[in-house]
């Protein structure tokens, strides 16, 4: 039996992975590092364009409201 996991859940799994040292917020320097440990490389760009589309009060860090955000507009 596959179990399931919810939205919710996931949201909070996924934002924990990206925010390295759990202060509640995603750096952008967190975010690179996190997803470089995936395998995934990230350019200054794609880097630009996730930044200027999840950090919607613009003080260069991804809040989990703001991440729950982003992820509901891309969903």
């Amino acid at each position: 039996m596959t179990e399931h996991v919810s939205t919710d859940e996931e949201l909070t799994r996924t934002f924990r992975e990206l925010d390295l040292n759990q202060d509640g917020q995603i750096s952008e320097q967190e975010f690179v590092s996190a997803m470089s440990a995936r395998g995934e490389e990230i350019t200054d760009a794609e880097l630009r364009s996730i930044f200027a589309d999840a950090d919607a009060d613009g003080d260069g860090r991804i809040s989990f409201a703001e991440f729950t955000a982003a992820w509901n507009r891309a969903g």
